[in-house]
This record gives C-alpha cells, sequence and structure tokens, in this order.
C-alpha cells in the first residue's frame, strides 16, 4: 500500500510530493519517496503525520470525567488529595467486563484524536474488595482485549502498588491496587509479557514513592533492564510527596530514585510538576524522561512543569493523558509550551534553530510522536523505513486551518488545532479511523454509557 497525501511531516516540515510505502504484511514502512506510483492510494486535502504516542493513561478514570469538578459546599478545599478520594471510589466500583468496555471506548476516543499508540498505567490488579482473581492478570488480560478490539497499539505498564504511604499499610479504598508480594508481581509481569503480540507489549511501574518501599526500587529496575521493557513511575506530582520522601529517606524523589540505580533511558517520571534542579540535572545525565499530562495538571492543580529545563538538561519529553480529563495530543502539546509561558513569562520558550527561525511547533510535536515512542520502547513516532506504520492525516480543508501554508501549518496544528482535526489513522498499516468514523465507535460508545449510569449514575 502505497499512500500519497498531499503533505508529510518528515524532519520538523512539511513536504509536498511524497508517497508513504507501507508493508501491509509487517504493518511497518518499507520507504518514503518523490516517485508516486499509479496506484497509490491518493489523499488529496491530507497531511500526514506520525502517530501520536500517549506515555500516560488510566483508562478506568475516563468514567469520572465531568463528575470531579464540582465540591460539597461544606468541603472547605478541593485538590488533588480530595480528587483522589473519588478516584479511589470509582476504581472500586466496576467489574472486569465493565473495565474492559471502559477500556475499549476510551482507546477508541484516543484513536479518533490522533493516538495510535497508549501506555497503560494499570493499576487495577485486584477485585473491588481487595480478593485476587483466580487469574491475577484478569484485568491487565481486560485491558489489553479492549486495546485490540480498538485496534490501539499497547504497552501494558505493569503497576506494583504495596503501600499507602510512605511506610503505612493500603488502606481499604486501596485494597484493589494491592500487589503485596515482588517476586509474585514479577512473575505476573513475565505471564503478561507471553501475551505479547504485534500490537501489545509489556512495562513495569513502580505507581510511586508513595506506595512502592523503597527496597523494592532496585529489583524493580533489575527486572526492567532484565526483561528489555521500560521502566514508568509517578515522581514530583505534589509538594506534599516531595515533603513526605524528604522526612522519610532524607532526599527528594528523584535523588531517591538515583540513589538506588533507577534512572536511566528506560526510565520515564511522570509530572515532574515540583522536581528541583538538581532532579532535573540527575534526569538528564541518566538521559530519562518526563511525561507531562498538562490537561490533568491543570485540572488537579498539580503545578507547572519547568519543560525549557528539563530539555535544557538532556532528558525527553513525552505527553499522557492521564486521567482523561481531555483526550486531544494538540493540547497535551500546546500546554507544554503554554504552561512555560507562564512560569517564565515569555514567549516562544521551547524551541528549535533552523537557519535564522526559533520554532516551538517541531519541538512540541516531536514531543507528543518520537519521544513518547522512545519513553515506550516502540519502533514509532517518526515517518521512516522500518518503523511501524502508525500514521494521522490531518484535513486540511478543517476550518481551523484555513489559511495554512506550508511554514505556518505546523504551528496552526501545534497551537490552534482541535482534536477532529484529525480524519485518518492508520496503526501498523490498518486503517482504524476513516473520515474520522472508527468503525466500533457507535456500539462501543453506547455500552460505555449503558455502564457509566448504572454503575456511576
Amino acid at each position: 500500500m502505497i499512500l500519497a497525501p498531499e503533505l508529510v511531516y518528515l524532519d520538523g516540515a512539511f513536504v509536498e510530493g511524497m508517497a508513504i510505502d507501507v508493508d501491509v504484511a509487517t504493518g511497518a514502512i518499507r520507504g518514503i519517496g518523490a516517485v508516486v506510483p499509479d496506484d497509490a492510494v491518493h489523499l488529496p486535502g491530507r497531511a500526514v503525520l506520525p502517530g501520536f504516542v500517549n506515555a500516560h493513561s488510566h483508562s478506568f478514570q475516563r468514567a469520572i470525567r465531568g463528575r470531579t469538578q464540582w465540591k460539597p459546599a461544606a468541603q472547605p478545599m478541593a485538590d488533588f488529595w480530595s480528587w483522589r478520594e473519588q478516584m479511589y471510589a470509582a476504581a472500586r466500583s466496576f467489574s472486569p467486563d465493565q473495565i474492559e468496555i471502559v477500556a475499549r471506548a476510551c482507546f477508541i476516543e484516543m484513536l479518533k484524536a490522533g493516538y495510535t499508540t497508549v501506555g497503560e498505567f494499570h493499576y487495577l490488579q485486584r477485585a473491588g474488595n481487595g480478593q485476587l482473581y483466580d487469574d491475577p492478570n484478569e484485568l491487565a488480560k481486560r485491558v489489553l482485549a479492549a486495546a485490540a478490539d480498538a485496534g490501539i497499539r499497547i504497552v501494558l505498564l505493569n503497576v506494583c502498588y504495596v503501600t499507602g504511604s510512605i511506610g503505612e499499610p493500603l488502606r481499604p479504598e486501596q485494597a484493589r491496587f494491592a500487589t503485596p508480594d515482588l517476586d509474585e508481581f514479577l512473575a505476573a509481569t513475565a505471564n503478561l509479557r507471553e501475551t505479547r503480540s504485534d500490537l501489545a507489549t509489556v512495562g513495569i511501574a513502580p505507581h510511586s514513592v508513595r506506595a512502592v518501599p523503597r527496597n523494592w526500587l532496585a529489583p524493580l529496575a533489575a527486572a526492567a533492564r532484565s526483561f528489555d521493557v521500560p521502566l514508568h513511575m509517578h515522581v514530583n506530582e505534589q509538594p506534599a510527596e516531595v515533603s513526605a520522601c524528604e522526612a522519610a529517606y532524607g532526599m527528594r524523589p528523584i535523588e531517591l530514585l538515583d540513589s538506588e540505580g533507577v534512572l536511566n533511558e528506560r526510565f520515564t517520571g511522570v509530572h515532574g510538576t515540583h522536581a528541583s534542579a538538581r532532579e532535573i540535572a540527575l534526569l538528564g545525565a541518566a538521559r530519562a524522561s518526563i511525561c507531562a499530562c498538562p490537561t490533568t495538571e491543570r485540572d488537579l492543580g498539580d503545578g507547572l512543569l519547568a519543560a525549557g529545563d528539563v530539555l535544557a538538561a538532556g532528558a525527553g519529553i513525552c505527553i499522557g493523558t492521564d486521567s482523561q480529563t481531555i483526550i486531544d495530543p494538540w493540547e497535551e502539546v500546546r500546554l507544554i509550551e503554554y504552561h512555560e509561558r507562564l512560569r517564565t513569562l515569555k514567549r516562544v520558550v521551547i524551541t528549535t534553530e533552523e537557519a535564522d527561525r526559533l520554532d516551538s511547533a517541531p519541538v512540541l510535536i516531536d514531543a507528543g510522536t518520537r519521544a513518547g515512542a522512545a519513553s515506550l520502547r516502540v519502533a514509532a513516532g517518526n515517518i521512516a523505513a522500518g518503523l511501524a506504520a502508525d500514521l494521522v492525516a490531518v484535513d486540511l480543508t478543517h476550518h481551523a486551518l484555513a489559511g495554512w501554508t506550508r511554514d505556518s501549518l505546523a504551528a496552526m496544528l501545534a497551537f490552534s488545532a482541535p482534536a477532529d482535526v484529525v480524519s485518518d489513522v492508520w496503526v501498523a498499516g490498518r486503517h482504524v479511523v476513516r473520515d474520522g468514523v472508527h468503525a466500533l465507535q457507535d456500539e462501543a460508545f453506547r455500552q460505555y454509557s449503558n455502564v457509566i449510569r448504572a454503575v456511576m449514575p
């Protein structure tokens, strides 16, 4: 299959007259060339980019969208910690069938927005009452099945969750997350890896310094190296988390991870909104990454990531939808730059230099594509021979892009486009969204709505 769109995004710019040769049997790109054969699939009025990579998702939290945006009049303050209690209540509510239905609808919404890969930070491990299922990986396999139905590439980041806060037992409302035995957790993760497919792989995710004992960190990092998988972890999301870590260990969270040998190129810290200059330097020296989730971070009042400092230190930045408040990769990437403008009181802060022009758009698109693929260790995120044919087409006739030129289009997309500018999506060469429509969307969203109304009226 050869795709011949009006424009192709290559090396940070849109190029005319290029064709993408896709090997449908392998799902990989064979090559890109200027010769467009007669049998090519012509895509007039379309520009094709690499598919976006959602490096941090909790799909079940799609269920609380719109249900945590108010507080009782008698409640003095709403913050991350009060939101967390509402999230816990939702997490206890769903059966395995319902978790699969919610995940499938969430993944279809991601595909329609232009995400072709999701890193699912999976920490629903048990029944709502804390009991193990006969298969310890029952819920993980339900999420993998939902991804397969939707047609999205998934890296299931299997989460270990041991303590309620540092040195304290899990609370009853956290019982569904429990992985109390390290060997059993690693065995379950190894078992999950046997379910690998062309669109599904597995990683390891210590939840946070709040939820994982210090003496688990080095063995988990060693297991990630042994399995050759990504290692993701929530870090420095809230000031209280940082203070608790300092009180318990005499170090801040990223400093603790460094002391335990966790930081390296396979490590991604999620959020990092309260990372110190020293911690950012440690991430950069290790060539680790930060996954920014700006739409969630602004919703929860987490704070602003010092993205410019992170990139200057040599660490990577990718994006995630996290709590599914919004599923829109354009919004995630533009907020990386816009939040830096708010933080520094400057404009055009995060840039790449080409000739005499300083431009933010290529850096932001890179964060949404190549950097996410690197974080999840998948061969995608760029349009190049040998990489996965995970592609998105945008509709150049969309009203939000009126007046585009080849020079302005990247900035229009990165700073102004809504999610529905995406018209078509291919995952491993499979055309999963056509003219904005996913084949399963009507039934998936109907089932999803029925579940939500039954469980969370």
